[in-house]
């Protein structure tokens, strides 16, 4: 009875089926090059991390659209979250990011999420086939990082192994634009703004950039 699982499972799967067909067919090459890819990721459940880098108006929320009913009419969870409360309004069952994943307002290096075992945010993530966090370069390298670290005690936590893949091997889709708003650090120089960006994380060398 877990509410958050529940209104991720309560979608009309035949509805979405009907909507994925149309919605595929009117992708572009890019875009189905970019989908397939993301998708048999998630099919095969071996996890993996990408950036998919457009600037505004390429299609990313249409992309995000057309995974989002692939993956909610075969009856899994995906996530789709935002580094904007505007941002969000513009995904299907959109939230936060920090909201989501209950990531801490002042992060630092080591933070993680303040997701506890055996609750209900803990469940829904540990279910999760696929998470989107789109205008990914605004936030803090540190939040994805903490992130990264609560997924790992999420998936692995029964294994006993916390040093396994990126997000404990779940698919991650990081989406946005470089060359709008990067993080904003309180005092800090251009260089410190530049270095605070998710392609400055240790993430970054894992994560495969699709345009």
């Amino acid at each position: 009875m877990n509410p958050l699982m529940m209104e991720e499972l309560s979608y009309d799967k035949d509805s979405l089926s009907n909507d994925f067909k149309l919605l595929y067919t009117s992708l572009t090459d890019k875009q189905k090059s970019v989908y397939n890819e993301i998708f048999n990721s998630v099919k095969r459940k071996k996890g993996g991390v990408f950036f998919v880098y457009g600037y505004g108006g390429t299609g990313k929320t249409y992309l995000w659209k057309t995974l989002s009913a692939s993956i909610w009419s075969k009856g899994e969870i995906f996530l789709n979250a935002a580094s904007s409360g505007i941002a969000s309004l513009l995904l299907e069952g959109g939230r936060t990011a920090h909201s989501r994943f209950l990531i801490p307002i002042n992060l630092t290096e080591d933070s993680q999420c303040q997701v506890k075992g055996n609750t209900d945010v803990y469940e829904l993530l540990k279910k999760t086939s696929l998470i989107i966090w789109d205008e990914a370069p605004m936030i803090h390298k540190h939040a994805f990082e903490a992130l990264d670290r609560t997924l790992k005690d999420v998936i692995n936590v029964d294994l006993g192994n916390t040093s396994g893949s990126l997000f404990g091997g779940k698919v991650v889709v990081l989406g946005g634009d470089f060359r709008q708003i990067l993080p904003i650090v309180q005092n800090g120089t251009r260089n410190d703004c530049v270095n605070a960006t998710i392609s400055s994380s240790y993430i970054w060398s894992n994560c495969k950039v699709l345009n």
